[in-house]
């Protein structure tokens, strides 16, 4: 299930080592303070059934990531267990601090991550609590953002966090854009992140559809021609509608360009249609 616990007290699962235990417990408090309630898991007991049930009744879990945690069994089992229902669910649900420089394991090694040991420590506890704030306002289901974009020389941007929700597939993405990004670099980074198709054709090229997208901010059109995305108080956080319009075609020619729904035959056949929707966003729908 997304989103088990009251949407006014998330419920977060702590992954750590012997060692950071007493970090963890600072975290959880200060979390706390933040109306987020965060698992540390004590001493003794069940290990096997408490983590399984807090696992299970979490709707995000944090790796806090050190020396310390570094090859300890149960901490990777912990985050592997993670790691799956992320994947199984498609959307963000582990997050990484890192308490030192300690290399992360491959599997994780390209994802983004928090740095605890060089930063402001209560800026980065309400980082985490407003995402998770904004992923459960969003409504649909978020999946994990990508690694934000590199300059030509390698530098980091300055980037914000831009949700793009499409509600006929019940799904948000977050997109990681440049801050100086106007309405046409947010069209282009759009479809590349998401890989928008703009055909999808079955049997041969006879029956298919053609797609045309729009971006929409609080209910109006985001244009190519408007500027910087921050003049039209887009920024980070933002939630963008994502609307898709299809054209059919088929044996009988194309019918007329219509807003995709749930439900909508677009002159296909139901079956056709979904046979095609499917097809071409398959890789954005939640499993």
């Amino acid at each position: 299930m997304w989103h088990t616990s009251d949407l006014r007290r998330p419920r977060v699962f702590l992954s750590f080592a012997g060692k950071d235990r007493l970090t963890a417990e600072r975290f959880r408090r200060d979390l706390s303070e933040c109306e987020i309630e965060a698992f540390v898991f004590p001493p003794g007991g069940n290990i096997v059934l408490d983590i399984n049930r807090a696992l299970t009744q979490s709707d995000y879990f944090v790796l806090l990531w050190s020396q310390a945690s570094r090859d300890r069994p149960w901490v990777d089992a912990e985050w592997s267990a993670a790691f799956v229902r992320e994947l199984q669910e498609r959307r963000s649900f582990l997050f990484i601090v890192r308490l030192d420089t300690t290399p992360l394991p491959p599997l994780l090694a390209p994802r983004q991550y928090l740095d605890a040991f060089d930063g402001d420590w209560d800026e980065l506890v309400r980082e985490l609590a407003a995402t998770w704030r904004r992923d459960i306002a969003v409504g649909e289901p978020v999946l994990p953002a990508p690694q934000s974009p590199a300059t030509d020389n390698g530098e980091v941007q300055r980037t914000i966090v831009l949700y793009v929700r499409n509600r006929a597939l019940s799904v948000a993405h977050t997109v990681v854009v440049p801050e100086e990004s106007t309405g046409q670099d947010l069209e282009g980074l759009v479809r590349d992140a998401l890989a928008l198709p703009d055909i999808e054709e079955k049997f041969d090229g006879m029956i298919g559809m053609r797609f045309y997208y729009r971006l929409m901010s609080a209910g109006k059109q985001i244009s190519v021609d408007s500027g910087r995305l921050v003049d039209s108080h887009i920024m980070n956080g933002s939630t963008i509608d994502l609307e898709v319009q299809i054209e059919s075609f088929g044996p009988d020619g194309k019918s007329p360009i219509v807003t995709y729904r749930q439900g909508v035959s677009a002159g296909l056949s139901p079956p056709a249609t979904r046979a095609l929707i499917n097809s071409a966003f398959s890789h954005l729908i939640p499993w």
